[in-house]
């Protein structure tokens, strides 16, 4: 502004944000003698001019310095005329104190207009304003005996409840969640968290997910166990200060039903972390604009909610897609743009993608650099058969001692942890509906009636085995 641009165009969906933003600017650079407008296609400016044309040849007319808020301008940059006196106005106020700035939430420019327009992403509330807002609402909102309940603690975690939101959103779940409330209390949070998810959902590309899975409700898979545990406290300011690097991810690759998407889930409530998981398909589905614009917003959602795990389950079906191979394809333009974030992202996001069809996956995304590590996840072994199979008779308020897990791991070789996890709901019901307690033999009728995966599709497994054994670490020892 203080350079001299004369047309901006900021890429965001918070109007009230930026325009309060703009209009501070104005007041800071101008004082009183600043000029401020907003036009909108319904009302124009305050003064009239609803007519695009009109409104610009106002803005070259005015005599006085200031800033003129456009909102709306995205619908008629298809219209020539438009771009033709936009290109004038931009001439004409190159040398003035007047600056013209278009409001969309987003990238719609043409190419007529590339030279003349500077292009600024407005990034979502970063922490120190997320803290403003929360002090703010909390002192205006709230009755004091809420605000005296407030601690350190709780403010921090409210803090991170909120990060990936817009201001008027984070106003809103706020004011929500604390109505009707003696105390802002870890229920709060949780009610928080609660609302962050429904708010996260209406993008339709991003789910906050808020199931939490404990590290040792997996089977198995010691080798990322461990891999995970050494670098537990690595998005610590003590682990900066260290000289160690934020990691950047992993690639869960291997056999369906071996634990992949638990695994993403357990990383996140490991490491204390909010989980989100991205849904290409609805990216390219194109119910929320264009799939770059879906995917480059859910990016900057994910980066606003840094530190935070972002899940990306089957990567291989979002990238490689079939008929969409050019160089000038969505897919194409998708691809290239996460690769590059991968590489040179600068928040703390660990991203946890998982494959199962390994031959689809480009070369590029398995190259050292994209991901930390790439580990493949193999049908369970005995000991951890065993293991499982304690993990889902437990779960299920059943004493695991009082079956014989080494004869039952011996029984079901060949099958997955998803498959385990059926034979056991099985025998469940099988036993409920003879009303008589579960045991060995009802589990092992249950499994033996199960086609394995390992039997159905044994080429290729076999396949992905010989493949992995000199590109990925294996996940269990």
């Amino acid at each position: 502004m203080r350079a001299g641009y004369p047309i901006l165009y900021l890429v965001s969906w918070e109007e009230e944000r930026v325009e309060n933003s703009v209009r501070m600017i104005g007041k800071n650079l101008f004082g009183e003698s600043g000029r401020f407008s907003a036009w909108s296609c319904a009302d124009g400016f305050r003064e009239g001019s609803e007519n695009l044309i009109k409104a610009l040849d106002k803005v070259i007319e005015e005599q006085s310095k200031g800033f003129f808020v456009f909102k709306d301008v995205n619908y008629f940059l298809g219209d020539p005329r438009i771009v033709r006196k936009l290109k004038d106005a931009y001439q004409k106020l190159r040398k003035s104190s007047k600056t013209i700035f278009i409001l969309s939430n987003s990238l719609a420019l043409p190419g007529e207009l590339e030279k003349e327009a500077a292009v600024i992403d407005i990034d979502l509330p970063d922490r120190q304003e997320t803290g403003k807002i929360f002090d703010f609402i909390i002192k205006s909102y709230t009755p004091e005996r809420v605000q005296k309940s407030v601690t350190s603690d709780t403010r921090e975690a409210c803090i991170n409840a909120l990060q990936g939101l817009g201001a008027v959103e984070m106003e809103l779940a706020l004011r929500r969640t604390l109505l009707g409330r003696e105390e802002l209390d870890h229920d709060a949070v949780e009610a928080l968290l609660e609302e962050k998810a429904q708010l996260v959902r209406k993008s339709g590309t991003l789910d906050f997910v808020r199931s939490r899975v404990d590290i040792d409700r997996v089977g198995g898979l010691e080798n990322i166990k461990e891999w995970l545990d050494t670098r537990r406290l690595a998005f610590s300011d003590t682990a900066k200060d260290y000289g160690l690097d934020t990691p950047k991810g992993i690639l869960l690759m291997g056999i369906s039903g071996c634990g992949k998407s638990l695994c993403a889930k357990a990383i996140a409530t490991s490491w204390n972390l909010p989980l989100l998981r991205l849904d290409l398909n609805q990216v390219y589905s194109e119910s929320f604009g264009s799939p770059e614009e879906a995917f480059r917003k859910a990016i900057k959602t994910v980066e606003a909610t840094a530190p935070c795990v972002l899940w990306i389950d089957e990567i291989e079906a979002g990238i490689t897609r079939s008929g969409e191979k050019s160089g000038d394809s969505p897919t194409s333009r998708i691809f290239g743009y996460f690769l590059t974030w991968m590489q040179e992202k600068n928040y703390p996001v660990f991203v946890t993608a998982t494959a199962n069809q390994i031959d689809l996956l480009p070369p590029e995304i398995l190259r050292k650099g994209r991901f930390d590590e790439i580990f493949f996840v193999t049908l369970p072994n005995q000991k951890e058969r065993k293991e499982i199979f304690r993990i889902h008779l437990g779960s299920r308020g059943k004493n695991p001692e009082g079956f014989n897990l080494d004869s039952l791991a011996k029984n079901t070789e060949g099958l997955s942890g998803a498959e385990i996890e059926q034979a056991v709901i099985s025998a469940l019901f099988e036993s409920f509906s003879k009303e008589k307690e579960l045991d060995d033999r009802e589990l092992i009728i249950a499994a033996s009636s199960i086609v394995p995966l390992s039997t159905t599709m044994r080429e290729e497994i076999s396949k992905l085995e010989r493949w992995a054994s000199n590109r990925a670490v294996k996940a269990s020892r």
